[in-house]
């Protein structure tokens, strides 16, 4: 069963790891307690606006999980032992929030709301309503809990299957050096789309210049690089992303 575990542990200026790196770690911990097989770990990107308390990118993350079906209570067990995870490495002074629904089960009503919160600013009080309602597990885990807001919307945004960018997929994304074959990206399951005037077709035997750094987009519910072709050959679109610039601490 594939699951979506939304995190957002709102981050204190200085603090680390920001939220994408906890969530990152979180699978890890996850996988080597065989609770669960990481599948990816995508960063959604919400409303930034100075009445919204956030650290630098107000990003949330979502975990796309897969695991045992909850007959036997893998669900419960995940949960609680995310949250045991987040509270003990979130830092004082944040309000980490957390989500975690089947991603069959997640509704249209939590996929708007996921859109609301990358252009309103939304309460945690309709967050919790909202949860109650679909049959989501939505919890505070201290603070003032307002991470909640940006764990379900993290949940919606990722089932919806159009938002957001892989900070981390099954296999790993962060040592795959500065060129690698088409091909080698399409084995681990990325899909290459040119974004060239003319869409050209990215060929199978060459190699994309990556810059050291890949990070797909989630786009039709999987994970497609982007690329273009330039004097230098096939290179990421997405280049101050690939480079890391401009990246807060909520990604590291």
């Amino acid at each position: 069963m594939y699951a979506l575990l939304g995190v957002d542990d709102t981050d204190v200026l200085g603090h680390k790891p920001g939220t994408g790196r906890l969530a990152r770690d979180l699978g890890a911990h996850l996988e080597h307690a065989g609770l669960a097989t990481l599948i990816g770990v995508v960063r959604q990107q919400l409303l930034v606006d100075p009445r919204i308390p956030y650290t630098s990118h107000n990003s949330p993350a979502c975990l796309i999980l897969d695991m045992p079906r909850d007959g036997n209570g893998a669900a419960p067990r995940v949960f609680e032992e995310a949250a045991r995870y987040v509270g003990s490495r979130a830092a004082q002074g944040s309000d980490p929030g957390l989500c975690l629904a089947p991603r069959e089960s997640v509704g249209a009503a939590v996929v708007a709301w996921g859109w609301r919160a990358s252009s309103e600013v939304l309460n945690k009080a309709d967050a919790a309503m909202l949860a109650q309602r679909e049959g989501v597990r939505l919890e505070e885990l201290g603070g003032s809990g307002d991470g909640i807001i940006g764990a379900l919307a993290a949940v919606g945004l990722t089932a919806e299957g159009n938002a957001g960018r892989f900070l981390e997929l099954a296999g790993g994304l962060r040592d795959l050096g500065e060129r690698l074959p088409a091909n080698a990206l399409r084995q681990k399951g990325i899909a290459l789309l040119s974004v060239s005037r003319n869409g050209d077709a990215v060929p199978a035997d060459v190699d994309v210049i990556t810059y050291d750094r890949v990070r797909p987009r989630l786009i039709g519910g999987r994970p497609v690089l982007l690329l273009e072709r330039t004097e230098d050959g096939w290179c990421c679109f997405d280049r101050k992303q690939c480079h890391g610039d401009g990246e807060g601490q909520e990604e590291q």
